[in-house]
């Protein structure tokens, strides 16, 4: 197989997953509102980055995986989604200094610093996230989507930075642990907890299980990620932190044997997930609130999925992707 035959909807098509597959009604005034997010705000990128992201729909992202917010809801999950997405692209070319330094002073801003006046939009929006979800949604989750953007920031994005200047992946075991923060996708799941109106109190989102399957999860999304996102990154031709990458250097294996071999660690994740929620069911009053966020994240997992195929950001020769750009002024 070719890089120019590879098609990540051979492995992964359309309602994969055992959950619905929905869209929020309030998605094309999300698409409006993020194209004036990009417009306006995010001054800091170059033109051709800004136009680039608006192709992305990212907004499409949000609409498929919270299918059932309301829109005042929708508003800082939305945005959320293009800051972290913008953060996480154009950080690509910064020093390792430079990336510990955004996620301080992002985590700062979450608990409660304001933004200087010169800082551009990655800040200003934070802090604007930040006071709209304590708007309606109590400190308890407030502190746990803090933490979450924290833990996948630090251990995600930092310990993938000495790999990706070496060009040269880790082994195939600590680029497990690695990519379940790198992905991430952990301050995202914890979304659906306002969809369904059911917060987790904190004995029961630290039990082993309840935090063993939010791990299943992640480590799903981040296969399906690195299926999806296959062709942007061999046409990078520098990236290393993706799983068919990485088995190619462990087994030496053709790019077909590799993705053959990724579908499979990805299905047995998925299924280590399904059996764990259908075996532990001794959570007694709050069963329902277990399943619920299972549920909900589920319906995210099919959501990301459906926006994968559809928007042009993973496109082959990498032409959808916001490329950093010297320009940029971060």
């Amino acid at each position: 197989m070719t890089p120019e035959e590879y098609n990540s909807k051979d492995y992964l098509p359309r309602g994969y997953y055992p959950w619905p597959d929905l869209i929020n009604p309030h998605a094309e005034q999300m698409g409006k509102d993020m194209d004036g997010w990009i417009d306006n705000d995010y001054t800091f990128l170059t033109e051709k980055q800004r136009e680039t992201y608006k192709k992305m729909k990212l907004h499409m992202c949000t609409a498929r995986m919270w299918p059932d917010l309301t829109y005042e809801q929708t508003i800082p999950c939305n945005r959320f989604m293009l800051q972290y997405v913008a953060l996480d692209d154009q950080v690509e070319n910064s020093s390792l200094e430079e990336i510990q330094q955004l996620r301080i002073r992002c985590v700062d801003i979450l608990k409660g610093d304001q933004p200087k006046s010169d800082e551009n939009a990655l800040y200003q929006h934070m802090a604007l996230i930040r006071d709209e979800f304590r708007a309606f949604m109590p400190d308890l989750w407030v502190e746990r989507f803090i933490y979450y953007f924290y833990q996948s920031f630090r251990y995600g994005i930092e310990l993938e930075y000495p790999y990706k200047i070496a060009q040269h992946p880790p082994s195939l075991t600590l680029f497990k642990t690695i990519r379940e923060y790198s992905v991430l996708m952990r301050p995202y799941l914890i979304l659906g907890e306002i969809e369904s109106g059911l917060v987790l109190p904190e004995h029961i989102f630290e039990h082993v299980v309840v935090q063993k399957m939010i791990s299943h999860m992640t480590l799903v999304v981040a296969w399906q990620n690195d299926i999806h996102s296959l062709p942007k990154e061999m046409a990078k031709g520098t990236e290393v932190f993706n799983l068919v990458f990485v088995l190619q250097q462990e087994y030496n294996l053709s790019l077909k044997d590799a993705c053959d071999r990724a579908f499979c660690i990805h299905n047995e994740e998925m299924e280590k997930l399904l059996a764990l929620h259908a075996e532990y069911r001794e959570f007694g009053e709050y069963q329902e609130h277990v399943d619920k966020f299972v549920h909900y994240a589920g319906v995210g997992l099919q959501g990301v999925n459906s926006f994968y195929l559809e928007t042009e950001r993973y496109r082959h020769g990498g032409v959808g992707f916001a490329w950093p750009e010297a320009e940029t002024k971060m």
